[in-house]
């Protein structure tokens, strides 16, 4: 005969095997061993940390990929780079040939210049993931230096002073730009120069607008007028060589139209560029006041700084409690500046000599640049394939922690079944019992 106790002591066992058939219920629903701290405490800490470490495997793959596009958008741009300086190479070679005439030597500088335009083209339009990879930061400009369309708004006349500084940069890229200078009666002029020093616009050394600050010569300008904070190269040089003092000139494709100094008579200047092919500097030297009015068409994209400068660090692997190492893709300069050939040009046959030799020099450059994009290249594939299989193992490991062994849960739930199932049929039976006891009673009684 049943007691009270021994049915108190099945429901507690019921309820207990209750709780396995819900425990084994979840585990083979979720497919996951462990769905809360009481599972399995310290198997919960591992899987955890393996959870860190594979989710960041996956970006870090990612990353990867990223850099790996970087990489491969610079060297198809040295690609082309390198197109253009070949065929610069055939027409400096024949340049050099002694059946040309000066105008066939000027034919061919024309396309010399247009060639070595689109390598500046091609350095200053490569653009990958808001970089410019074959731009070094000088030829952006210093960032001490704000672009015309910071200082000024188009179209307004500005009141400024004149003296040793920069006053406004005008972008590679800028179209139609447009500069209009009263001086009113001071000896203040408008000065443009390239970032390496070259003066392109303006008036010569000599000119009292520059030595009333001080300036008489080249070491003097050097000291005193090209500073970072001025927008130049830290190795810039004064070089007057193309300067123009008025009328209409040409420099590296661009068309400048420069009204003049003007004195005696006018102290009113004017200044029009048709399109940049690289960034220039706008300064205003005397020592007056004047007013200035500007206008342009469009702003080159460097105007309004988008670009992250500097090189790039590629996310090359990452553990828990060390840190993050990587991968640098540092700036490979591709600019007219930074391969030497600038100044070069087919007018003579001595000159055209001198041409090759740069072209030379620079398509060396370019070459050692391509295979160094090309060993960043398969160092982040090599870096990608041992984070896969990284990633691959410490999935497999956390998976041995975590995942549901089902052949084990299956065999525990059937066995809980067939305990709730003989505790149901043993709590049926002890409840049937108590009932026949008590009628019993009451037939004895009657």
């Amino acid at each position: 005969m049943f007691s009270l106790s021994n049915l108190n002591t099945a429901a507690i066992a019921n309820t207990f095997k209750n709780s396995q058939l819900n425990a084994s219920l979840e585990k083979l629903s979720s497919g996951s061993r462990i769905n809360r701290a009481a599972d399995d405490s310290a198997g919960l800490q591992i899987a955890t940390r393996l959870a860190s470490s594979r989710s960041a495997h996956s970006q870090i793959n990612r990353n990867l990929n990223d850099g790996i596009s970087y990489a491969q958008t610079a060297d198809t741009g040295l690609q082309e780079s390198a197109a253009l300086l070949q065929r610069m190479r055939v027409l400096a070679v024949q340049a050099q040939n002694g059946i040309n005439s000066d105008s066939d030597r000027a034919a061919l500088n024309k396309e010399f210049n247009q060639l070595k335009n689109a390598v500046n083209a091609i350095a200053f339009n490569t653009e990958v993931f808001n970089r410019l990879p074959l731009v070094d930061d000088n030829d952006l400009l210093s960032s001490y230096v704000s672009s015309l369309d910071d200082v000024f708004t188009a179209g307004q006349t500005t009141s400024m002073e004149s003296g040793l500084r920069s006053i406004a940069y005008i972008p590679a890229g800028s179209k139609g730009i447009s500069i209009n200078l009263d001086s009113f009666g001071a000896d203040d002029d408008i000065q443009v120069f390239k970032t390496n020093g070259e003066h392109v616009i303006g008036t010569p050394l000599s000119d009292g607008a520059w030595g009333v600050n001080g300036i008489n010569n080249a070491n003097d300008i050097e000291d005193s007028f090209f500073l970072e904070t001025n927008g130049y190269q830290p190795s810039a040089t004064y070089d007057d060589s193309n300067l123009s003092t008025s009328g209409v000139s040409t420099h590296n494709g661009a068309t400048f139209t420069f009204s003049g100094d003007g004195h005696p008579g006018t102290y009113l200047e004017s200044l029009t560029i048709d399109e940049t092919s690289e960034p220039l500097i706008i300064s205003v030297v005397g020592n007056g006041y004047f007013n200035i009015t500007v206008g342009w068409d469009s702003i080159g994209t460097q105007g309004s700084n988008p670009f992250s400068l500097g090189g790039v660090n590629i996310t090359d692997s990452n553990q828990l409690g060390v840190g993050t190492e990587y991968i640098s893709l540092d700036k490979t300069p591709a600019t007219m500046t930074t391969l030497g050939i600038e100044t070069t040009s087919l007018e003579t046959q001595t000159s055209a000599e001198d041409a090759l030799a740069r072209i030379d020099s620079a398509l060396e450059e370019i070459g050692e640049s391509r295979a160094y994009y090309g060993a960043k290249i398969n160092q982040m594939y090599s870096a990608y394939k041992q984070n896969a299989i990284m990633n691959e193992n410490v999935s497999a490991a956390s998976s041995r922690i975590t995942d549901t062994d089902y052949a084990q849960e299956t065999a525990r739930l059937t066995q809980s079944q067939i305990v709730e199932q003989a505790s149901v049929s043993l709590l049926a039976q002890s409840k049937q019992n108590d009932g026949q006891v008590l009628e019993l009673l009451n037939a004895s009684a009657q």
